[in-house]
């Protein structure tokens, strides 16, 4: 598809049972946002996904499809274990807009898209809403105004098809902080962004920034190297709300 300081002074007892809180990692401190990790090949078959949940992670996105031809082969097993798990996960989508220009290839990588993912998301309960991952450079073809309008009319695409079958979705857009606000204009945020922004802030306490053409972000992507066990190093991801909130960006939640 970077992280804190502890302070020690003189506390009372149950203080020194918070702090000790904070010392196991953010994911086990009060639990205030919860803690992602998005995976694709590059993690091979073997995560282990009952000792990512055990670790405290709670949702994930794993690549399903990019371009017109291509299918992550890890896809269909890390959706399978992590929900076995009862880890909350989703599908996502590398665009390649490069090559299949225009809104009809934004129509052409949706359909690719729903055909590796939509029993995924026909299933709701466990499942992530789509994402769309907006990151390949771009040339000469695109602008602000065109480039957006190849992403909304993929989410589009993806929203009808999924409406076709009787399933309410809202897809989500995946890219760097300076992409979105170089490349993405107003009309994108119809859709849940995703931010890109490897600070070095706490997941926890920090954010990403700018947001822009977004007000606030949902999800921030805040590290691409947090070490998790069942997973290895991966990409760190966080929810700017509660668990109960989540809710809200599970198909069919």
């Amino acid at each position: 598809m970077n992280e804190n300081t502890i302070r020690f002074s003189f506390m009372c007892p149950a203080m020194l049972v918070l702090g000790l809180g904070m010392l196991v990692g953010p994911e086990r401190a009060m639990a205030q946002r919860p803690i992602g990790i998005d995976v694709s090949h590059w993690q091979g078959t073997g995560i282990n996904w009952a000792s990512v949940k055990t670790s405290g992670v709670t949702f994930a996105w794993a690549k399903a499809s990019e371009g017109t031809g291509y299918t992550d082969n890890t896809f269909a097993v890390n959706e399978a274990n992590a929900k076995a798990a009862g880890v909350l996960i989703g599908a996502y989508h590398y665009a390649r807009y490069d090559l299949n220009l225009g809104t009809n290839g934004a129509d052409a990588e949706a359909a690719y898209f729903w055909g590796m993912a939509k029993n995924y998301i026909k299933g709701g309960g466990a499942y992530m809403m789509p994402m769309l991952d907006v990151e390949h450079a771009t040339g000469g073809t695109y602008n602000k105004t065109t480039l957006s309008q190849w992403v909304n009319q993929w989410c589009t695409s993806v929203s009808n098809s999924a409406a076709a079958a009787g399933i309410v979705i809202k897809p989500v857009i995946y890219s760097s902080s300076s992409f979105a606000g170089t490349w993405f204009d107003s009309t994108v945020t119809q859709w849940t962004p995703w931010i890109a922004n490897w600070n070095g802030q706490n997941p926890q306490t920090g954010a990403p920034s700018p947001t822009r053409p977004w007000s606030t972000w949902t999800f921030w992507q805040y590290t691409d190297a947090v070490s998790t066990p069942g997973a290895g190093t991966v990409d760190g991801d966080t929810f700017n709300r509660t668990s109960s909130g989540l809710t809200a960006y599970v198909i069919g939640g």
